[in-house]
């Protein structure tokens, strides 16, 4: 085996020509791996991105089997970037790092959601993150890092409120000037009597629930922000939660922590601070996974990218987390994955539905004179093919309504299915 002298030659002379193919990132001198097993053999270890089969790689892309005598290895370590404080200025922004509406401390940066009706991206996090509890307005400034972490609204601003969903509150401060007065001459009273105690207004609205804290934010540049989130990635799409589903999360404070779900169909009470208390239903409860500043933060299974929910509160003992599809509908959003998903779900419907048509009239269909076949298909419109799925009636030739019996007029629409004439010539075997 080679000493470790001529190990350090060989990679000295080789080392440029490595670091110059693709996906390869750096070179160093390593113990070789056999059957993912460390051996004694010291070997020049060439330092990738991802680890890709060599039938998959062009020739001048290969690492060599050895340098001067001396053998080679390839160990994947990922992307290397400069490690920054997730309270940093982030540009591209991720998930995982300071956010804030420009009135509060900071919070953090969910991940990138698209807007279900114009596609364009935005920043998902907390009402009481992105718009300061209701009390922000759409176009108010966004900055990362927040606040707190020293975002300043001249240099750091990286969106704009976009819209949220109002949380209503059960308990928060007197807006009634008569029962504030009532309170105030009975404490004068009371004080005049020698009581020590006195009376205090709090607004109540019993009927007040909710079901999420969430907002989202519009970058000021498209290009901005990430779609991935800090040690996690890109999501994938959502999964349904479940009792003891093992769970991660990116957040701002505590970075990536990972705990299980305890406890599912939560009725919580959660204090905002300044005497406003709001009261949250279907709600998520882990293990703790979270510290303050770590609310907008993603809730992750741990098994895959599909995202659960939004954490947006806890204790020392807890975290509580928003049911993600809830997050989703209330704010007309989708995870960019998801909204593929779902477009191929419906076409696969689609084409389910127009298959029963199919099987249940071609008989009928195959029967009118120039008729000679039957599918399903993507229906052309002005000569273009569309993506809508159709049944589609092939012709030898197509004929004017006129020219044709009442009986062999093929319909525009069955059941809901759209037809489509297609004239195919006459059909014979070759």
């Amino acid at each position: 085996m080679p000493e470790l002298n001529e190990v350090k030659h060989a990679k000295t002379i080789h080392q440029a020509a490595i670091l110059a193919k693709p996906n390869v990132v750096g070179v160093g001198i390593g113990y070789k791996n056999a059957a993912d097993q460390k051996t004694s053999e010291l070997s020049v270890i060439a330092l990738v991105r991802e680890k890709i089969p060599a039938a998959g790689l062009p020739a001048g892309a290969l690492v060599p089997r050895e340098v001067e005598g001396v053998r080679t290895a390839v160990m994947q370590v990922g992307e290397i970037r400069s490690l920054q404080a997730r309270s940093d200025r982030w540009r591209p922004a991720p998930g995982g790092v300071s956010i804030g509406h420009y009135k509060i401390t900071a919070g953090t940066f969910g991940t990138v959601v698209r807007d279900k009706k114009t596609g364009r991206r935005l920043i998902l996090s907390n009402n009481h993150v992105l718009a300061n509890s209701n009390e922000g307005d759409p176009g108010d400034p966004i900055l990362q890092p927040g606040a707190i972490d020293g975002g300043k609204v001249e240099s750091d601003t990286i969106a704009h409120l976009e819209r949220f969903c109002p949380i209503q509150f059960g308990e928060s401060p007197p807006t009634c000037s008569m029962a504030t007065f009532y309170a105030q001459f009975g404490n004068a009273a009371a004080r005049l009597l020698g009581s020590g105690h006195k009376v205090q207004v709090i607004r109540t609205d019993l009927a007040a629930t909710n079901l999420v804290d969430a907002a989202v934010a519009s970058p000021v540049d498209d290009d901005i922000i990430s779609n991935e989130i800090l040690d996690i990635g890109e999501i994938t799409g959502i999964i349904l939660p479940a009792l003891g589903m093992p769970v991660r999360k990116s957040g701002r404070t505590s970075g990536l922590m990972s705990g299980q779900i305890l406890v599912l169909d939560t009725t919580i009470n959660v204090e905002y601070g300044s005497g406003r208390t709001a009261t949250f239903e279907e709600q998520i409860l882990t293990s703790p996974i979270s510290k303050g500043g770590d609310s907008g933060s993603l809730l992750v299974a741990s098994d895959s990218r599909r995202a659960v929910g939004l954490l947006f509160a806890g204790s020392n003992e807890a975290t509580l987390h928003n049911p993600i599809q809830a997050v989703l509908d209330c704010l007309k959003v989708d995870f960019a994955s998801q909204s593929t998903v779902s477009k191929k779900i419906e076409m696969h419907n689609t084409i389910d539905k127009a298959q029963a048509v199919k099987e249940a009239y071609q008989e009928i269909l195959m029967k009118k004179a120039n008729v000679v076949g039957v599918g399903v298909g993507l229906r052309h419109q002005g000569g273009t093919r569309s993506d809508s799925v159709a049944l589609i009636v092939m012709v030898e030739q197509k004929l004017p309504r006129t020219l044709l019996s009442p009986e062999d007029v093929i319909p525009a629409e069955i059941e809901g299915v759209p037809v489509d004439v297609r004239e195919v010539g006459k059909i014979e075997a070759h």
